[in-house]
């Protein structure tokens, strides 16, 4: 048998309760806006929510499903005939391809047009920028409610180290979170790249997370900043 330590790689426990969203100046248009459900003005019951992968869309559209009853659409390739009007959805990871063709949209979006459901669209960015073929389909995604969640501050990232640690049943102290934020990408994506590395290493290595580990984890994933 190999000496190799093998690593278990269990899955983190998501805590996705509207107490555990952190908001900060990134976010604070896109949770008001699930704050304000029903009362989303314009023609469709509508918000767009986009911003990069781990920015906390999928935080916020479990609120809303909880207070909506809403069901989650990846795709409506297949059609759009078992979806009701009265009802509320979550469109999640909207973009122009397969899952999502212009003519299918256009008549989703009619449908819902002055209709008693609701939608919720999740996007990487803003659709209504997106190259649709059908202006038809641009015009009406320009015009629903949206919110871009951008890039996060300092002491937001402070609370999403902590918070990501902690899902994962780490415990990073004040110290390793100052050092981390000061030389980390400011981006959703590097927090949980960083965390999803120290728990590796420290899962591989069988020790808490500590300062040594924190310095080579940084050095690896943001070798050009050391």
């Amino acid at each position: 048998m190999s000496g190799q330590q093998i690593t278990l790689d269990f899955p983190s426990a998501h805590n996705y309760g509207r107490h555990q969203f952190m908001i900060g100046a990134c976010n604070a248009i896109a949770a008001d806006w699930i704050d304000r459900w029903p009362d989303w003005p314009g023609v469709i019951r509508a918000v767009i929510i986009h911003g990069d992968q781990y920015c906390g869309k999928s935080h916020l559209a479990a609120i809303w499903k909880d207070a909506s009853k809403a069901t989650d659409i990846a795709s409506i390739a297949a059609g759009i005939d078992h979806l009701d009007p009265a009802r509320a959805y979550v469109l999640d990871g909207l973009a122009c391809g397969a899952d999502w063709p212009d003519e299918t949209l256009f008549h989703l979006l009619n449908r819902f047009t002055g209709s008693a459901g609701s939608l919720m669209i999740l996007a990487t960015e803003a659709p209504a920028l997106m190259p649709w073929r059908l202006p038809d389909v641009t015009s009406r995604l320009a015009a629903i409610n949206t919110a871009q969640i951008t890039t996060p501050d300092d002491d937001l990232l402070v609370h999403l180290l902590r918070k990501l640690s902690d899902d994962r049943g780490m415990a990073l102290d004040d110290e390793m979170i100052t050092y981390i934020v000061k030389r980390m990408e400011r981006s959703f994506g590097s927090a949980n790249s960083i965390i999803d590395a120290l728990n590796a290493i420290s899962i591989t290595e069988k020790k808490k997370v500590n300062m040594a580990m924190t310095r080579k984890v940084l050095a690896d994933i943001q070798p050009t900043l050391f």
